[in-house]
């Protein structure tokens, strides 16, 4: 059995993009009344050009019970007509025991998808539940894009010869999971340089990075500093900069797609420019 990242490798490989789209809709700025319509246009204008998708869940939860139907639906829909596609489920879950458990339960078995982002501050507890699952994977949340995070994920840990910071001794926890291979990490585009020293620390994780677009990530730099020594392995989200491209009714999926197609090529420019430059060395 393929574990979860070289699935999302291939899919990256497939498509020949490394774009995740964040389907994050808010019924206020989505340009159509159904919001489920809404998310099936963008992924009917988008599978081509990008290689993963990344509901997160909260935006759903403020919806109600018609929310959690429409990402039951969105998940569907993806599965129909992009099945070769990665859905990570941005829900953040983050317990200890039982409770990790069951979140675990509810992420792969209930909404069906191939990576959940978790949180683990409370130790190895409520990361081992969500690797009970062959062929799924998590991504640890361990250097965030906003700037708040830094009150604590910056702190140095006591008794560190090395001087780690939390966000390096989440990396290190994640570490010991490697023989799993379906363990990456969540780490901001908006700390390029806390991302390139996390990627020379842990050549093989798999990286999911947000904060390109809305946040202020700059991409060719992200792309440089997140991919790993074979120009992969890394995974840059989009949500707002994508989905809400354009607020026209009559345009909105086409103009997602352009925005979606820009990053991709912006993306593989950039991996393309360090490979010429690494030949001539």
């Amino acid at each position: 059995m393929h574990t979860m990242f070289e699935k999302l490798d291939s899919a990256a490989a497939t498509m020949e993009s490394f774009v995740c789209v964040g389907l994050d809709p808010t019924p206020e700025r989505v340009p159509i009344d159904d919001v489920l319509a809404f998310n099936c246009a963008i992924v009917d204008a988008t599978k081509d050009v990008v290689s993963a998708f990344k509901p997160q869940f909260a935006y759903y939860e403020a919806m109600g019970i018609d929310g959690f139907r429409i990402l039951e639906k969105t998940i569907q829909h993806i599965r129909d007509v992009a099945p070769g596609h990665v859905i990570v489920g941005d829900g953040k879950r983050g317990d200890i025991s039982t409770t990790a458990t069951a979140y675990a339960t509810a992420m792969f078995e209930i909404w069906d998808v191939d990576i959940a982002t978790i949180y683990a501050y409370q130790g190895t507890d409520s990361v081992e539940p969500f690797l009970q699952y062959p062929g799924r994977g998590v991504y640890i949340v361990c250097r965030t894009s906003n700037p708040s995070s830094r009150y604590i994920q910056d702190l140095v840990v006591d008794g560190s010869d090395a001087r780690d910071q939390v966000f390096d001794r989440v990396a290190n926890m994640a570490d010991r999971y490697a023989g799993t291979e379906n363990v990456g990490l969540v780490v901001g585009a908006t700390y390029p340089v806390d991302l390139r020293a996390l990627r020379s620390k842990h050549p093989e994780q798999h990286f999911l990075i947000p904060g390109i677009g809305a946040q202020g990530g700059v991409v060719e730099e992200t792309a440089r500093a997140g991919a790993n020594d074979r120009g992969g392995g890394f995974l840059v989200n989009s949500s707002r900069g994508i989905i809400y491209a354009s607020s026209n009714p009559e345009d909105f999926d086409i103009e997602a797609r352009n925005e979606a197609e820009k990053l991709k090529n912006q993306v593989n420019d950039a991996l393309k420019q360090t490979a010429r430059s690494a030949s001539k060395l």
